[in-house]
């Protein structure tokens, strides 16, 4: 797996749709892929990916995005996902691995402009690309 599809593969594992930050498709397309993979279609994950070489870490941000009249549904993903750093492993790669961790401040509650119903929660990484010894 290159770099690009374990950024892809991480932000896959929780349960939501989870794109590129320039990929996200429109609402129609994105209801018609949540029924389909029988996913919600009130939230998805949106991800930077950004890629250096070994030795220069990069810190990319994702963003949560949950209509909701409440919090908790988008907190309860995010603890999800620190807990998923926290506990896991690096991520093998066709020619190295890549380990991930939580940036300060990890989680940030955000206003979206635009729709009050959406509640945002941006998400900091830090992330390092190795060679295997």
């Amino acid at each position: 797996m290159n770099k690009q599809q374990a950024y892809s593969a991480f932000w896959s594992e929780f349960g939501v749709l989870a794109f590129e930050e320039n990929s996200v498709p429109t609402q129609d397309v994105l209801k018609a892929m949540a029924k389909d993979m029988n996913l919600p279609s009130d939230r998805y994950i949106a991800y930077q990916v950004l890629i250096d070489d070994i030795d220069h870490p990069v810190f990319p941000t994702a963003s949560i995005y949950d209509k909701s009249s409440s919090w908790e549904r988008a907190d309860t993903l995010a603890n999800l996902i620190s807990n998923r750093i926290q506990t896991m492993d690096t991520i093998r790669l066709d020619n190295g691995r890549m380990f991930i961790t939580k940036g300060s401040p990890f989680a940030q509650h955000m206003r979206e402009e635009g729709d009050s119903s959406i509640r945002r929660i941006i998400l900091n990484l830090g992330i390092e690309f190795f060679t295997e010894s």
